[in-house]
């Protein structure tokens, strides 16, 4: 709750790009700490880890004789919001939650709202600190503890957000909402089966967001190189202004997913019983979230061209599967995407999928293809025990059966920002459509 709460204060200051926001409420970045920074691109997406050391950049130097100056400045001040997104309309600001926000209209569904705070910003100087840390030496040992890879950059915080008192949040969740019944399993909003409250109070002083500044190291030399702001611009179509997916439409959200899913139409080329093979191995991978994680990385690797032998035998087998002169670099690629997709799905999402009834897979294939032909996705009355109420697919179910106007709602209670429901969506779609490929029957 603290993440999405982070995230909305970042995109309501502008800085997107520029501040990082901070999902841990209990996790106080200083200034100068060292942070390792790697983008971890795949083959069908990329994320961008951050790994907050408990160390500063002064630790790195032999001759750690610098005085950093910083400046501070409020940077957002009295900010106050209550949004009612049950009618997509906004509340007045400034309401006292214990008098007036949780004693609203039963007809109301979500509440989200914070009391009054303000934001002050501490800053680095920059321009003074890369002087006197010209042609300093690090501690070349302390340089290996940091056991930084190729695809790591080192960077250390030169600017933090925090608050400059007590900040209280506050929501509210009920069952009329379409978002109560989709996604409980795995907690990303505050779902409950009767109307509820959650409130949190954040103290003082604690880091909001940060911004970064990278480190180079030659000869065994500290060096900040200068820092480029990256600003786009929407210009007559010329270009255009990149984001997260907050403002796309259903239409244009599967549009993009679907032109990816045609990427796994070679699965259904594949002989009956290497398909039968290859789920199976799977299958035993998915309960194995390391052995999971390992077999993407091959995977990975081989799309490179270059293949090693895993010390999982799971892992091995299923490569050896796909290593044949049978099987086409199309019906490779499938493969891989379907492994990615299932790898990326939280916790045992892939293996409930993968492990269900073909009765449950084929109606959530119709629910996929009718969103596919853009057309008004409704939940059959009649449906397998795990798409019902109560089922442990219902979620999957519930979700495939998105409108513009339950989008609209998802987003706005969603409180895992790293995870948007973006991606949540497509990630299902591509493993109902690749295993309804592996298991032809489920086409009857």
């Amino acid at each position: 709750m603290f993440a999405a709460r982070t995230k909305a204060i970042v995109k309501c200051l502008g800085a997107e790009g520029d501040l990082i926001y901070n999902e841990n409420a209990k996790q106080k970045i200083d200034m100068l700490t060292l942070v390792k920074v790697r983008v971890k691109k795949k083959v069908f997406w990329s994320t961008v880890e951050y790994k907050i050391s408990d160390q500063t950049l002064l630790d790195l130097l032999q001759e750690p004789d610098i005085s950093p100056e910083y400046t501070e400045e409020v940077l957002m001040k009295d900010f106050e919001n209550l949004s009612d997104n049950s009618s997509g309309g906004r509340a007045a600001a400034g309401v006292d939650p214990a008098k007036a926000g949780l004693e609203m209209s039963a007809a109301v569904d979500t509440v989200d709202g914070v009391s009054s705070f303000t934001l002050e910003k501490k800053t680095v100087d920059i321009q003074k600190l890369r002087k006197s840390c010209a042609d300093k030496k690090i501690k070349e040992e302390m340089v290996n503890m940091l056991k930084l890879k190729e695809t790591e950059k080192l960077t250390f915080v030169y600017q933090t957000v925090y608050n400059t008192a007590d900040v209280t949040f506050y929501g509210k969740t009920g069952t009329d909402n379409f978002v109560s019944a989709v996604w409980e399993k795995f907690a990303c909003l505050l779902w409950r089966k009767k109307k509820d409250v959650t409130i949190f109070t954040i103290p003082e002083d604690v880091t909001f967001a940060f911004s970064l500044m990278e480190i180079t190291i030659d000869n065994n030399t500290l060096g900040i190189p200068p820092r480029f702001i990256n600003m786009e611009r929407y210009n007559k179509g010329w270009w255009r202004v990149s984001t997260d997916g907050d403002d796309e439409t259903l239409q244009e959200l599967t549009e993009d997913i679907f032109h990816k899913a045609a990427l796994l139409q070679p699965l259904e080329e594949l002989h009956e019983s290497r398909r039968h093979d290859l789920l199976k191995k799977l299958s035993e991978l998915l309960h194995n979230r390391e052995a999971l994680s390992l077999l993407v990385e091959t995977l990975d690797q081989s799309s490179k061209g270059v293949f090693e032998c895993q010390q999982s035998p799971a892992v091995s087998s299923f490569m050896d599967l796909l290593d044949v002169s049978e099987v086409s670099n199309s019906q490779k690629n499938a493969a891989h995407l379907l492994v990615s997709a299932m790898e990326a799905l939280p916790d045992d999402a892939a293996a409930l999928l993968a492990t269900c009834s073909l009765e449950t897979l084929r109606a959530l294939q119709q629910l996929v293809n009718s969103l596919e032909e853009n057309a008004q996705v409704k939940l059959p009355e009649s449906l397998p025990a795990s798409l019902q109420e109560e089922g442990e697919l219902r979620w999957a179910a519930e979700l495939l059966c998105l409108t513009d106007q339950t989008l609209t709602e998802l987003r706005d209670q969603w409180d895992r920002p790293e995870f948007p429901p973006k991606l949540l969506l497509e990630l299902v779609c591509l493993v109902v459509q690749g295993l309804s490929l592996m298991k032809p029957k489920t086409h009857s």
